[in-house]
């Protein structure tokens, strides 16, 4: 998980100009309206195209574009540097600040399972029961929207991204982190695009918090900031489930359609399926380890 945290890291570092440009235009716009209108004025338009006239002509207008293009700059930067912050908190352990969230997360997960496995068991005795199949998908959906294994991390999304570390694993033998280098190198462009699309889909979702906070920090000031701000905090947990849901099944999928092609490279020469035994093997190799 952490390579894979590390390549989103990178992700948020770059391109940000055309992925920030525009969100951090539209958020300094909403300070500067914020400032200029107040509390007490906060829908006078009126009064808000009065004080722009102002500054629109002569050498207030350059200076105020160039501070507005400054301060674009300064706030695209310091989200980049909070989503990271946000991805790094996926890979949170359960030592430390996580801790009361892994065990709040594990508790959960606990008493879902448990629901989970007596509704599948309640499914397996009546074979015939429609109604009790179809809680018991139900049951298991709840578990899973919690976590599909043991919670871990005191967030939904590093717990998704070692599940897949735990399914390579149990399917393959592999150590996910060690393989992952290795097989990037393997990977058809057209794989690679799509992973790393996927990446910045993740690195964007990582940010829409960090806005929906700025907005609420300028609606304490400005009202109507509330409203962008309550909404941007309602979707990034939509959001990040749904990229990172996304990224953990491509890495999964790259795994499984590749992950021959670097043990071929290596000597093994497949002309099977990846067994756990030879992905113990193929692992002991790449992380030369003696035997």
């Amino acid at each position: 998980m952490n390579a894979f945290l590390t390549e989103l890291g990178k992700n948020l570092a770059t391109r940000w100009a055309t992925a920030l440009a525009l969100p951090a235009a539209l958020f300094v716009a909403v300070v500067v309206v914020a400032v200029a209108l107040g509390p007490s004025h906060a829908l006078d338009f009126n009064l808000l195209w009065t004080r722009v006239t102002t500054v629109s002509t002569g050498p207030a207008l350059v200076w105020a574009a160039a501070v507005f293009l400054a301060a674009t700059a300064v706030v695209g930067l310091a989200v980049t540097a909070l989503g990271g912050v946000v991805i790094a908190a996926w890979g949170a352990t359960g030592t430390g600040v996580g801790r009361p969230f892994v065990a709040l997360r594990h508790r959960r997960w606990r008493r879902a399972t448990a629901k989970a496995d007596a509704a599948v068991k309640a499914a397996l005795a009546d074979r015939s029961d429609r109604r009790a199949k179809s809680n018991a998908r139900r049951a298991v959906l709840r578990r899973n929207a919690i976590s599909e294994i043991e919670p871990a991390c005191p967030t939904w999304a590093g717990d998704r991204l070692l599940s897949v570390d735990d399914r390579v694993s149990r399917g393959t033998g592999l150590d996910l982190t060690t393989m992952w280098p290795r097989l990037w190198l393997v990977l058809p462009d057209a794989a690679r695009t799509e992973v790393t699309t996927v990446q910045e889909r993740c690195a964007s979702a990582a940010r829409t918090p960090v806005w929906g906070l700025a907005y609420l920090a300028v609606g304490v000031y400005w009202w109507p900031a509330l409203v962008s701000g309550v909404w941007a905090l309602l979707v990034s947990r939509r959001r990040i489930r749904r990229a990172v849901g996304v990224y953990a099944d491509l890495v999964e999928a790259s795994i499984d359609l590749y992950a021959r092609d670097v043990a071929n490279q290596l000597g093994f020469e497949l002309t099977g399926r990846l067994t756990p035994a030879i992905g113990e093997q193929l692992t002991e190799v790449l992380q030369k380890r003696p035997r």
